[in-house]
């Protein structure tokens, strides 16, 4: 079994989402949180990294908020992302934050690290 924080280390050090990755991260998510489905997330890594990942947050995260920073001309540039459970406050028990040269990979971050906040007692 695929553990939530060992495919945080693998986002971490990666430099964008393939389709290995994606599908190590919703096999983590399955087992965190077993009554959750992940499929459409699946279905779309071969068309594009990013609608993927933000599929990954529609099905796992729905009515999140996400704040995405970075520049879009940059080759390898510097994204971040943070997502919450509202915009209007800041005072939210779970936080998913992530950072990566790409931006699916900070929002892939992002989602993981929310995911293992809410999967723990």
């Amino acid at each position: 079994m695929v553990s939530l924080a060992s495919v945080i280390e693998r986002t971490v050090k990666a430099r964008d989402v393939d389709a290995s990755l994606l599908a190590a991260a919703i096999e983590a998510m399955k087992a965190a949180f077993p009554g959750e489905d992940f499929t459409g997330a699946k279905h779309l890594i071969e068309k594009d990294p990013t609608e993927a990942v933000l599929s990954l947050v529609e099905e796992h995260l729905p009515n999140w908020t996400i704040s995405l920073k970075g520049k879009a001309r940059e080759i390898d540039g510097e994204w971040t992302c943070t997502l919450r459970r509202s915009s209007s406050r800041d005072d939210d028990a779970v936080i998913g934050f992530g950072s990566g040269p790409t931006l699916s990979l900070a929002v892939l971050a992002a989602v993981l690290k929310a995911s293992q906040l809410r999967a723990e007692p």
